[in-house]
């Protein structure tokens, strides 16, 4: 579009692509490129946390989107020019308010260091960066970094040594849309460490179904009603933990074989719950040790490897207490040949 300002249409395109080539005016192309971006963020999450979705695939995805990115900014400088002829160049001799802005975006300072304001400049980068820090181990700083960034930005374009007429809309449209995109990918790794467990089978104790090294999938904001059969992962009981420092910081995964009030007994190579043969489609090894008949407590329950003569469990350390359970691995999502869900 003749007149758009090219870095104010790269400073849109930081914020979410296709919105530069909305700015310029290309509406199918900015829309397209809204859509697509969104389409590839949406099945790179599903694939990597959902059940059924392959973690490869998400990574595909996400490779992708930072390109449909790279594309997304260059095209949006580009399409404010006749004939989408010009290269992206940075201004040189006059100094460009809007080029300012995006250098704030990639760090709060950087414009105003640009504009040779290295007292304000200097301490909005080490604040950014110290915030950011500091965010990332206190979930409730999380909106502090993006607010900061937004100030830099406003804060130099409100203040920026020029005598054009200033753009009000603009630059409180794109803080705005700075905030809420920073705020978001700030909150990204808070919303996969609150939803999600990740562990990493450390033994071959439930072999055949893990392997050592599969990396697992466990969710934490959804409500869990144990039930025989699952695989799960807990924290090691206190008859383990008191072993070593090590055993107490390592998750345990086994698979649940009694609920409370069960009655359970292993006895010829078979699992007895309630006295009826327990059937294991899973196919694990069969235990040459006989246990039982016991009945497993309140708040408890009874797990086993699925390699039974070389699993660490309940038939040596006892039951494993409710408070220590963490959920179903409802997923190995590492490595690639081994990905799988778990019904």
């Amino acid at each position: 579009m003749p007149g758009a300002d090219p870095w104010l249409a790269v400073n849109y395109a930081l914020i979410w692509p296709g919105l530069g080539q909305l700015y310029s005016r290309h509406w199918v192309k900015g829309s397209s490129l809204m859509a697509i971006a969104l389409g590839l963020l949406l099945y790179a999450v599903w694939s990597i946390f959902a059940a059924n979705g392959n973690t490869v695939w998400g990574f595909g995805a996400i490779a992708a989107l930072i390109l449909l990115y790279a594309f997304n900014i260059l095209d949006a400088y580009r399409g404010t020019q006749p004939g989408y002829a010009a290269r992206i160049t940075v201004p040189k001799g006059r100094l460009d308010p809007w080029y300012a802005v995006f250098l704030s975006q990639i760090l709060p300072g950087l414009g105003h260091l640009y504009t040779q304001q290295a007292a304000i400049g200097g301490a909005l980068l080490v604040l950014g960066i110290v915030t950011a820090w500091l965010a990332s181990q206190l979930p409730w700083l999380l909106p502090v970094p993006p607010a900061i960034w937004a100030f830099s930005c406003y804060h130099l374009y409100s203040t920026f040594p020029h005598r054009a007429k200033r753009q009000s809309g603009a630059i409180a449209a794109l803080i705005l849309g700075l905030f809420l995109m920073r705020l978001g990918l700030g909150h990204a790794p808070h919303w996969v460490h609150e939803s999600f467990i990740q562990g990493i089978v450390p033994s071959d104790s439930m072999t055949p179904t893990l392997q050592v090294g599969d990396r697992l999938f466990v969710r934490r904001d959804q409500p869990y009603q144990p039930r025989v059969g699952d695989v799960i992962v807990f924290e090691p009981p206190p008859a383990v933990a008191q072993r070593s420092a090590a055993a107490a910081s390592t998750l345990f995964v086994k698979r649940l074989i009694g609920l409370p009030g069960q009655q359970i007994a292993v006895a010829q190579g078979q699992i007895l719950v309630d006295g009826q043969v327990l059937a294991e489609p899973y196919q694990p090894s069969p235990p040459t040790y006989q246990w039982g008949p016991e009945r497993v407590p309140p708040d408890s329950y009874f797990v086993l490897g699925d390699n039974r003569d070389f699993s660490d469990d309940s038939h040596i350390w006892g039951y494993l207490p409710a408070d220590n359970l963490l959920g179903k691995a409802y997923k190995i999502y590492w490595p690639p040949e081994r990905i799988r869900p778990f019904e």
